[in-house]
């Protein structure tokens, strides 16, 4: 039996999936604790996982949306994110994932690809159990082959990015940078060796919680990269489901709208104009995810309905098309069940995933998080019209299955792992970019 300690940043759709790993571990006959968000303490402890709360300071808001041109707007999102997501919480995240670690002997750490309080304990010369970084979101790393992470746009063709991944970092983010190297100083520890963005680099090891389909060719990525593929969700598979749930009768195409569990306080950015988009027509059921009371969309047309929560287990294999803002766990459930999307966000990596999304023909990427009910009524006829978006979901849907995520990590685990109280030296960012074969996993 190993001891495994998760900590996790205190975000809805970071802490579904890692509770999901931890369940599976814990049957798996593990000693498994969670360290994250005081709020999560009833989903963490339902499963039988003991938990640690991490303090307010540690936590993380959302970042709204910034007006200006396009490219203008993603450089102030991006800044704005990199500040309040990634650096303030970053010392308390360190403090209390170190207080954890002197409480217990634990085999190995994983932290979502948000904990940037792993960064001081990867840069640290002192002993400490292996780290494992756990992408709940798309590859942030640098890449020659790729745009800078939040430009959300796709590759250029047979084009050298590394100029711009330059300028991003020495000229968009240089006092951001700056200021991840005075936390670092203030911990006694040297400049990071590598770019904010590039973090999970220093780790033992990085599990992407997808398939190396859904993420762009790369010749360059690390060897500590493994590719898991989606963590299946059963959440909520056992609530009692809404009076409407006999209107799945097959005789409609089933939308989902959603504006996920992060972003959804402003429901006219894409739930109301779905609504205004395709209410009225009747070959069409739309099922409008609120994240809060269903009473909150307000007046519904004849052919919707609104629920809080609906679990994906249960109504994913009724839906036809997903329209979302781009939440990565939930596109990657949809995409398992080969679903083509509409994708409409700005804030958080979900430019990032629409631009995926595009990028593999498993749907359409509308650009910003507002589009008008006009765009999203073309986007919708495209999809139903052209069966290639389908198609790719398939494709993407079929390589899904293949994969095994709980063995998979099993497999990874067992091999960082060591023996509880067994010393371990930190990983260089220079002994992690060896170039695997793509889609490489364990």
């Amino acid at each position: 039996m190993a001891r495994y300690l998760l900590a996790v940043s205190a975000i809805p759709g970071h802490v579904a999936p890692m509770v999901v790993v931890a369940e599976a571990l814990r049957r798996r006959g593990h000693d498994v604790h969670v360290l994250t968000g005081a709020a999560f303490r009833a989903e963490v402890t339902a499963r039988g996982l003991a938990m640690s709360a991490l303090p307010v300071d540690a936590e993380v808001a959302p970042v709204g949306s910034r007006r200006g041109p396009g490219a203008v707007r993603r450089w102030r999102i991006g800044r704005a994110e990199l500040r309040s997501v990634f650096l303030a919480p970053l010392a308390a995240q360190h403090a209390a994932l170190v207080a954890a670690l002197a409480r217990a002997d634990f085999d190995v750490v994983l932290v979502d690809s948000m904990f940037t309080g792993a960064i001081p304990l990867l840069m640290s010369e002192r002993p400490r159990p292996p780290v494992v970084v756990c992408g709940v979101g798309p590859l942030t790393l640098s890449s020659a082959d790729c745009a800078p992470f939040g430009v959300g746009r796709p590759p250029w063709r047979e084009r050298d990015h590394s100029r711009m991944n330059w300028f991003v970092r020495q000229v968009l983010f240089r006092a951001d940078q700056a200021r991840l190297d005075t936390i670092l100083h203030g911990h006694d520890l040297p400049s990071a060796p590598v770019f904010l963005l590039d973090w999970p680099r220093l780790a033992d090891r990085l599990l992407q919680f997808t398939v190396p389909g859904f993420e762009y060719p790369r010749r360059d990525l690390p060897a500590s990269v493994v590719f898991t593929g989606p963590i299946p969700s059963a959440f909520g598979a056992d609530r009692e489901l809404p009076a409407w749930w006999s209107a799945l009768d097959g005789q409609r195409l089933v939308v989902h709208v959603t504006q996920g569990t992060w972003d959804n306080r402003d429901l006219d950015q894409l739930l109301r104009p779905t609504l205004a988009a395709l209410g009225g027509r009747s070959d069409v059921l739309i099922v409008a995810g609120t994240g809060g009371s269903p009473a909150s969309v307000g007046p519904l047309p004849a052919n919707a309905v609104a629920c809080d929560f609906v679990p994906y287990s249960r109504l994913l294999p009724h839906v036809d098309v997903m329209i979302t803002n781009g939440g990565y766990g939930g596109v990657q459930q949809v995409l398992r069940h080969g679903i083509p999307l509409i994708v409409a966000g700005d804030t958080a990596d979900k430019p990032e995933v629409a631009a995926r999304v595009a990028y593999t023909g498993a749907g359409i990427n509308l650009g910003g998080a507002s589009p008008s009910p006009s765009a999203v009524a073309a986007a919708f006829d495209r999809i139903v019209r052209d069966n290639s978006f389908r198609a790719a979901a398939g494709r993407l849907a079929a390589e899904m299955a293949r994969h095994s995520p709980f063995e998979t990590i099993t497999a990874v685990l067992d091999e960082v792992g060591l023996s509880a109280g067994t010393a371990r030296r930190p990983v260089s960012a220079e002994s992690v970019i060896a170039i695997p074969q793509r889609g490489e996993t364990l």
